[in-house]
């Protein structure tokens, strides 16, 4: 399901956290399949979030 900033983050961030309790992801696993769904505008908070990124860094910068 990828996200291109265009729609609504809170909804796509919902689906994210379910799919990712349901399949019983780790953070690794969250930060990696998070990064991966995003395109366009939003897959550019990759740039900014930095190589010590985790996934809270990244749902913060997409919520800016």
């Amino acid at each position: 399901m990828p996200f291109n900033g265009e729609g609504s983050l809170e909804m796509f961030l919902a689906k994210f956290e379910n799919i990712s309790r349901y399949l019983s992801w780790g953070e690794s696993d969250r930060f990696y399949h998070l990064c991966a769904s995003l395109e366009g505008t939003a897959g550019q908070v990759l740039w900014d979030a930095g190589s010590q990124a985790d996934t809270k860094i990244v749902v913060d910068l997409l919520h800016t």
